[in-house]
């Protein structure tokens, strides 16, 4: 035979045909493998498992809801003011415009029986009551400020009780002279003062001519204006300026009425001296709330105003007090002793002294401590150390 059959080999060709089909195509899968991985390369390096959390024994809350905030708006700011200082006057508590930077004026005041009534005496600040000589008992009228004081007195003469309280109160005193070892006596101790007696009227003084006609003698009618008081000092070159921050050692409030005191409604002294003896009063009245002073069998009234001579408080001093040369009467007012206060119709026993004859006069109760008096005017009655003192 010439041509042969080969049914293998045909076969085999289709066999090898087929295989590199397979070849090419896991090739093309492989390098589609290969594209997708460079994509997807940087995510799977990445990625973090998920940790396991270990379950949370804490009770679980609600939520809680912010409470919503309301806009607010902030209030305006007031400037704050300092509440003005208060000043008051020292011898009396009473409140005053500005701090007294002057000095006291004290006035020679006569207190005979044929010289009273007083004039001006129930604006004073302070009146004292002393024995001065023999059997003569006079006033000494303190005040702060007497300008609005148009006439004060009858003015009498210096005294040497006088010179002792103006010295312990830097006081300027106002006189109608004096016996000459009184006068020499104060300039020696350097106590301010001058002579308002003149016959004719000035600008700090006068002579009443109506009182005079009503039988007063002439030197019952010489009186003080306050308002010129001041301006005749610095002519005299007086100094008139004082430290407001003196202390005058008095204490003060609303009301003074003595706790645990005894009735008072009348307060009675005597003032005597071996045989000299001179009675006085202090009588309250409720509807004033002040003691009016009594003496002479008669309440004691303004002879200007027809008010009544009236003071919140009653200090009744007791002193050591000797007559010294020529009749003139000298107390210790630095050793003090003992007294009574009165107020509102009640009554207690004190203490009083100084700490020197150029510082004021201090008040204690038995307790030692500081005396609280009513705010308003005072008497101040200086007796010696035999004078009776009783109250009802």
């Amino acid at each position: 035979m010439s041509g042969k059959f080969e049914p293998h080999n045909e076969a085999g060709k289709k066999r090898g045909g087929s295989s590199l089909l397979v070849i090419l195509l896991i090739l093309l899968i492989v390098a589609a493998l290969a594209v997708a991985a460079l994509f997807l390369l940087p995510d799977l390096l990445s990625f973090q498992p998920p940790q396991e959390t270990e379950p949370s024994t804490e009770m679980t809350q609600a939520p809680t809801t912010e409470p919503t905030t309301v806009p607010t708006t902030e209030p305006t700011t007031v400037p704050t003011t300092e509440p003005a200082p208060v000043y008051t006057n020292p011898l009396t508590g009473e409140v005053i415009e500005a701090p007294l930077d002057k000095r006291i004026f004290a006035v020679s005041i006569n207190n005979l029986p044929y010289a009273v009534p007083h004039v001006g005496t129930n604006q004073a600040d302070i009146f004292m009551e002393m024995l001065v000589n023999g059997s003569i008992i006079r006033g000494l009228a303190l005040y702060t400020d007497p300008s609005d004081v148009p006439a004060i007195g009858s003015v009498r003469s210096d005294r040497f009780m006088f010179n002792n309280i103006c010295l312990h109160y830097d006081a300027i005193m106002i006189h109608a002279g004096g016996d000459s070892t009184v006068l020499a006596n104060a300039r020696e101790r350097g106590i301010s003062n001058y002579n308002i007696d003149t016959w004719d009227a000035t600008d700090y003084s006068f002579r009443d001519k109506e009182r005079n006609r009503a039988g007063y003698d002439w030197e019952h009618c010489l009186f003080a204006k306050g308002d010129g008081l001041e301006a005749h000092a610095i002519e005299k070159e007086i100094s008139v300026d004082q430290d407001p921050e003196k202390d005058y050692c008095l204490r003060f409030t609303e009301d003074g009425t003595p706790e645990g005191g005894e009735d008072a409604s009348t307060v009675s002294l005597t003032f005597k001296y071996k045989t000299t003896k001179k009675d006085t009063s202090m009588i309250y009245n409720p509807e004033l709330g002040k003691y009016v002073y009594h003496q002479y069998e008669k309440d004691m009234v303004d002879d200007a105003t027809g008010e009544p001579e009236a003071f919140r408080n009653v200090l009744i001093l007791i002193a050591d007090i000797k007559m010294i040369s020529r009749g003139f009467y000298e107390g210790d007012l630095v050793t003090g002793g003992e007294g009574y206060y009165a107020c509102g119709g009640k009554i207690i026993p004190i203490t009083w002294g100084s700490d020197s004859e150029d510082s004021p006069l201090w008040f204690k109760t038995l307790d030692g401590e500081p005396l609280l008096m009513g705010v308003g005017n005072s008497y101040i009655a200086i007796a010696p150390l035999d004078s009776p003192v009783s109250y009802e």
